[in-house]
């Protein structure tokens, strides 16, 4: 059930791995030595929360799910359990990202250490894939009834927000809930929460990107590019040629496969985990990561020099969101 309140535009606050945004702001031309240190610096800290967001939003949607089914939900709408959307009374522009084997905006190698545990994330069985792929027609269904409860549980309203988390960013305001499941989940995975909007705010819609743009035009990284995909080939992967084809590919794997094929999917999920070992081997090698890094923050170094303070400290609360999230899962389960 997508629910909109009359008068307002929902706003995406939150982050997960990577971000398509909208323009970059400062060419290399114009950013000293200094800036350009700065703004290195500062890109690393936002890749390094991206990457730590990926895996706080998956221990965050479990709790979630638990909380809901503690109290008697076992079916959800599309969007499923995760709290990537805020009621925003006013406009803004959102980060739009996926968990999972979706399409990241960046398309670059994974991290040695994600690769070697859970691939791209691809696995059907993941919480934050599994949503992606229940019906909307089995909530549908639902009564009426039942989906307004469904929505008092998970949110703490049904008809409009009320009573939530608020934090204004100078054209309008962003709110998540401070009730129900989404709303206690929050709270104590982040603590402040009105702080986790308004560096998330800040972050994802201050600090703007235009990734795929940025990459395409920087001869450094589309060398990197080059050599990656050569490595990959001579690895056995021939048909990966970029980052986006990669994990397209570790999605094929689990094609066709029934849910319940345990052995089947393990089968899949070690393929897949064997491709982004390679994938991430042949990022080190290539220097893909840094490369990307070193094109955005040219791109964007006045942004990310601005900024350096929130994304700093964005990293740090994401950090500790993500071991409080994965503690928590741990005592629940």
């Amino acid at each position: 059930m997508n629910k909109r309140a009359r008068g307002t535009t929902t706003v995406t606050v939150t982050a997960v791995a990577t971000m398509v945004l909208l323009g970059s702001v400062s060419g290399c031309s114009e950013a000293a030595p200094k800036d350009m240190e700065t703004a290195r610096r500062a890109q690393t800290a936002l890749d390094s929360a991206n990457a730590a967001l990926e895996q706080e939003r998956d221990a965050e949607s479990k709790l979630i799910r638990k909380c809901m089914n503690d109290k008697g939900f076992k079916v959800f709408p599309t969007e499923g359990t995760g709290t990537g959307t805020g009621t925003g009374t006013g406009t803004g522009s959102g980060d739009g990202t996926g968990t999972g084997g979706k399409k990241r905006s960046e398309d670059l190698a994974p991290l040695p250490e994600t690769a070697r545990t859970v691939g791209y994330g691809a696995d059907p069985r993941r919480s934050g894939n599994q949503k992606a792929q229940e019906s909307a027609d089995d909530f549908d269904a639902l009564p009426e009834d039942v989906k307004r409860a469904h929505s008092m549980a998970m949110d703490g309203y049904v008809d409009r927000p009320e009573g939530g988390v608020e934090f204004d960013f100078g054209g309008g305001k962003v709110m998540v809930p401070s009730k129900g499941c989404r709303g206690e989940t929050l709270k104590a995975v982040y603590g402040d929460v009105k702080e986790y909007l308004r560096l998330n705010w800040t972050v994802y819609n201050t600090v703007k990107q235009n990734s795929a743009h940025i990459l395409a035009d920087d001869d450094g990284y589309q060398k990197a590019l080059a050599e990656w995909a050569s490595c990959l080939k001579s690895a056995g992967y021939t048909e990966v040629s970029t980052p986006e084809k990669a994990r397209e590919a570790a999605l094929a794997y689990y094609a066709n496969i029934p849910g319940g094929d345990s052995a089947a999917l393990d089968n899949a999920q070690r393929a897949e985990i064997k491709q982004a070992t390679a994938d991430a081997d042949c990022g080190v090698k290539a220097g893909l990561n840094t490369k990307a890094r070193d094109a955005k923050s040219k791109a964007s170094a006045a942004s990310l020099v601005k900024h350096e303070a929130e994304i700093t400290a964005w990293l740090e609360l994401v950090t500790k969101a993500k071991g409080k999230a994965q503690e928590l899962l741990r005592e629940t389960s």
